[in-house]
C-alpha cells in the first residue's frame, strides 16, 4: 500500500469526499490514516491522540482494510471499550467505508462468549420445568420464541428484560461447553459466530475479550499465529485505548467473592426456578458409595458456615470503614490474626468438599445423558476450589509480591457481598509480555491520550516504549472544531472548594447554581457529577424547579444507560445528571447538548485501594503520587467530561466548571492547558446567567 492510496482516500477531491455527500477533508484524520499505515508498514507499535470530530475510525479502519485485502495471513482485531463504539464500528462505520471505497473483506463481531444464549442448556431448563415452558406469558416460553427467530443468539438482541436467574441458567459456558460432541454443534451461535470470526480478515472485539485472549495465550503459552479465544491475527488496534490500564487491572485481578461462592453451592444442592432436582439429587441415586451423598451435604453445611463468619469479620471491617474498600499493607499483617483463621477455615472446608465432589465422580454410574450434569459438578466443585486459593494466596504474608491485597464490599437493602482481592500494582509488565511484544502492530488510540507529555504519562502506566528497537511512533491530532468561537468555558472564581467544613453551604450552592445555569439554557443539559450520593443529593434539592418548569429531568439510576441516553437525545430541552461512566462514550450531537456542567474535577476518591497503593509506590520511590498519578488521571477524565458537548463542527454551546480549584490552585492551569482552547471569560457565579443566555441566544 502506498502513500499515494490514503490521500487518494482522504485528501481532498478523495474518494471519501466524491462519494460521501456530507464528507468534510480533515487534515487530521489524513495525518492519522498516514500514521496508521506506517505502523502496518514498519511494524511498529504506535499511540494516537485523535481529537473529537477527527474521524479516527475511518483513519484505521481504511488501512485495516487495505491491509486485509494484501496478504491472505492478514488479520486486524479492532479492540473497544464500549459496547455502544463496538456495535457502531461493526453496524455502521465498516459498512458505510466499504461503500464509499467500492471494497469489502470479511469482518465478525467477537464478544465473550457468556453474551450468547446456549441451546442445550436452554433445552435442559425447558426440560426440567416443561409446564412453565408451554405457557405463553413466561419468559421461558418468549425465550424459546426468540431463539427460533435471532440469528445472533446474543443476549443484546432479546427485545425484553431477561431475568438474571434465566440468563445464568441458559447462557454459554465455556467450563461446561461438551464443544463438537454437543447434539447442537451445529446450531450454536457461539460457535457460529467464532467460525466467522476465523473467516474475517477484521474482528470488532472489545478490551474484556482481548485481555482474556492475552491472558490464555500467555499461560499456555500459545502465541498470535495459533487460534484461542480469538481466532489468530497479526495486527491489533485498541481504540478508547486511555482506559487500558483500568480495563486490564480489573482484568487480571484474582478474587474470592462470597456471593460467588455461596451461588456455587447453590447449583450443587439447590433445587430452583428452573430445576425441580439439584444436581446432587439428579445423580446421587447413581453413587455407588452410600453415604457419600450425606458426607458432601455436611461438607457444604460446614463451608456455609465457614464462608458466614468470614463475611461477619469483614462486614465489621467495612462498618468501622463506611462501606469503603479497605487497603491492606504489609504493615498490617500483625492485625489480621482472626481474618486469616477465618480464611483458612474457609480454604480448608473447600478442599474438602472438592475432595469429596471428586471421589462422588469417580465412584458414579450416572447414564452417558447425565454426562452434562456430572461435568456441571465438576466444574463447580474446581469454581469454589479456585476461588479459596485467592484465599490461600492472600494470607500466605511471605509470599507478598508487587501485588495490592484489598478487601472490598458491595451492599445495598437486599444484597451484601464481600471479596478478596489480589491486583497487579503495575499493569504494563503483563501488557508488555503478552500483547506488545508479541504482535507485528499495534495501534492505540482515544481522543485523550496525550497530556501535552508526548505521551509519557500514559505510556508510562502501559509500559510503552518498552525498548529501544522496537519502533514507537506518535502522533497528535488536534480537533477540527472551532472552540474558540463556539464553545466558552466558565470557571466561577468565587465558587466554594468542595470541602466537609462547609458541606451544606456547599451543596446548596451547588444546588442553586446548577438550577440557575441549566434553566438559563433551557435544558439541553449533562450535569457530570464524581459521586452518586452528591447527585441523589442535588436531585432531590432541585427536582420541584424542573417541574415547577415543566422541565424534564432524568437521572441515572432510573433506567438503563442506554434507555436514559435515547431518551435524553429524543427531548431536546431535557437535562440529564449522571456519573463516571457517562463522563465518556456520550454521542449528543446538535442543539440537543448545549450546556455541560461539571461539578467536581474528577479525582479518584483516595479511598480507591488499587489507585492509592500506585500513588503510594510512587511517592516510596521519590516520586509524586498526587502529580504523576492522580493529577494526570484527573486530568484526562476531564477532558473526557469536557469532549461531551462538541461532536460535530455545527455544534456550539457552554462547559461550566464548578469547582473553583482548576483556578485557585496551580495544577489548575495545567487541568485547562489540556483542554482545547476556547472562550474563556472571567466569570464569578453571579455573571454565569448572562454569560450562557448570551453566548447561546445572542
Amino acid at each position: 500500500m502506498t502513500k499515494l492510496d490514503i490521500e487518494e482516500i482522504f485528501d481532498k477531491g478523495g474518494l471519501l469526499e466524491q462519494r460521501f455527500p456530507s464528507y468534510e477533508y480533515r487534515e487530521g484524520q489524513l495525518q492519522m490514516a498516514e500514521l496508521v499505515r506506517q505502523s502496518y508498514e514498519c511494524n511498529a507499535v504506535a499511540a494516537i491522540e485523535a481529537g473529537t470530530g477527527i474521524g479516527k475510525s475511518f483513519a484505521y479502519l481504511a488501512v485495516a482494510l487495505y491491509y486485509a485485502l494484501q496478504a491472505p495471513d492478514e488479520r486486524t482485531v479492532i479492540a473497544t471499550s464500549t459496547i455502544n463504539l463496538q456495535k457502531q464500528l461493526y453496524e455502521k462505520d465498516l459498512p458505510m467505508l466499504f461503500t464509499y471505497l467500492g471494497l469489502s473483506c470479511k469482518t465478525a463481531l467477537a464478544v465473550g462468549r457468556s453474551n450468547y444464549v446456549c441451546i442445550q442448556r436452554f433445552v435442559q431448563t425447558k426440560g426440567e420445568v416443561s409446564l412453565l415452558s408451554e405457557d405463553p406469558s413466561t419468559e421461558l416460553y418468549k425465550v424459546a420464541q426468540w431463539i427460533k427467530a435471532t440469528p445472533s443468539g446474543l443476549f443484546a438482541d432479546y427485545p425484553e428484560r431477561l431475568s438474571g436467574e434465566l440468563r445464568s441458567e441458559i447462557c454459554c459456558d465455556g467450563d461446561l461447553c461438551p464443544s463438537h460432541s454437543c447434539p447442537y454443534f451445529r446450531d450454536c451461535f457461539f460457535f457460529k459466530a467464532k467460525a466467522k470470526a476465523k473467516e474475517a480478515k477484521i474482528v470488532v472485539s472489545n478490551h474484556h475479550l482481548l485481555f482474556t485472549d492475552a491472558q490464555s495465550r500467555h499461560i499456555s503459552d500459545v502465541g498470535y499465529e495459533e487460534e484461542m479465544i480469538l481466532p489468530p491475527f497479526n495486527r491489533l488496534i485498541i481504540d478508547e485505548a486511555h482506559n487500558i490500564e483500568a480495563n486490564a487491572s480489573e482484568y487480571f485481578t484474582d478474587e474470592y467473592d462470597s456471593q460467588e461462592m455461596l451461588r456455587q453451592i447453590s447449583k450443587i444442592q439447590r433445587s430452583g426456578r428452573y430445576s425441580a432436582k439439584s444436581l446432587l439429587e439428579q445423580l446421587g441415586e447413581y453413587s455407588t458409595e452410600a453415604d457419600l451423598i450425606d458426607r458432601i451435604q455436611d461438607d457444604i453445611m460446614l463451608l456455609q458456615q465457614q464462608v458466614g463468619t468470614l463475611d461477619q469479620y469483614l462486614l465489621a471491617v467495612f462498618q468501622k470503614n463506611d462501606f469503603q474498600p479497605v487497603l491492606i499493607k504489609a504493615e498490617h499483617q500483625g492485625r489480621l490474626e482472626t481474618f486469616v483463621q477465618a480464611a483458612t477455615a474457609v480454604e480448608q472446608a473447600s478442599g474438602r468438599l472438592a475432595a469429596k465432589i471428586n471421589t462422588f465422580l469417580e465412584h458414579n454410574k450416572a447414564p452417558e445423558e447425565l454426562d452434562g450434569k456430572l461435568n456441571e459438578l465438576k466444574v463447580r466443585g474446581t469454581r469454589i476450589a479456585l476461588m479459596s486459593e485467592v484465599l490461600k494466596r492472600f494470607c500466605n504474608f511471605s509470599l507478598w509480591q508487587d501485588e495490592v491485597h484489598w478487601f472490598n464490599a458491595e451492599a445495598n437493602k437486599s444484597y451484601r457481598s464481600v471479596q478478596v482481592r489480589i491486583t497487579p500494582l503495575s499493569i504494563a509488565p503483563l501488557l508488555v509480555e503478552s500483547v506488545f511484544t508479541k504482535l507485528d502492530t499495534v495501534v492505540c488510540t482515544s481522543a485523550t491520550l496525550d497530556l501535552n507529555d508526548q505521551f509519557a504519562f500514559w505510556g508510562g502506566r502501559v509500559g510503552l516504549p518498552y525498548d529501544e528497537v522496537r519502533p514507537f511512533l506518535k502522533g497528535t491530532f488536534l480537533s477540527p472544531f472551532d472552540y474558540r468561537n463556539r464553545l466558552m468555558l466558565l470557571t466561577p472564581t468565587d465558587a466554594p472548594l468542595p470541602s466537609k467544613e462547609v458541606e451544606e453551604s456547599y451543596i446548596q450552592y451547588l444546588a442553586s447554581t446548577i438550577w440557575s445555569a441549566v434553566n438559563s439554557a433551557g435544558g439541553g443539559s449533562l450535569v457530570l457529577f464524581t459521586s452518586y450520593a452528591m447527585l441523589k443529593l442535588i436531585k432531590q434539592m432541585v427536582e420541584d424547579r424542573f417541574a415547577e418548569q415543566n422541565m424534564e429531568l432524568l437521572s441515572q439510576g432510573e433506567l438503563d444507560r442506554y434507555t436514559l441516553l435515547s431518551r435524553f437525545i429524543a427531548q431536546k430541552d431535557s437535562t440529564l445528571f449522571a456519573t463516571s461512566s457517562f463522563w465518556e462514550g456520550i454521542d449528543a450531537p446538535g442543539d440537543t447538548l448545549r450546556l455541560v456542567i461539571i461539578v467536581k474535577l474528577p479525582f479518584t476518591v483516595p479511598s480507591d485501594p488499587v489507585f492509592k497503593a500506585r500513588c503510594e509506590a510512587l511517592d516510596k520511590n521519590g516520586g509524586s503520587g498526587f502529580y504523576q498519578l492522580a493529577l494526570q488521571t484527573a486530568t484526562m477524565k476531564l477532558k473526557q467530561g469536557f469532549g461531551r458537548l462538541m461532536r460535530s463542527t455545527s455544534d456550539s454551546g457552554v462547559v461550566l466548571i464548578l469547582d473553583s480549584r482548576v483556578v485557585s490552585k496551580n495544577y489548575g492551569m495545567y487541568m485547562l492547558r489540556s483542554l482545547p482552547e476556547s472562550f474563556h471569560p472571567d466569570t464569578e457565579t453571579e455573571g454565569i446567567c448572562d454569560k450562557i443566555e448570551n453566548f447561546l441566544y445572542r
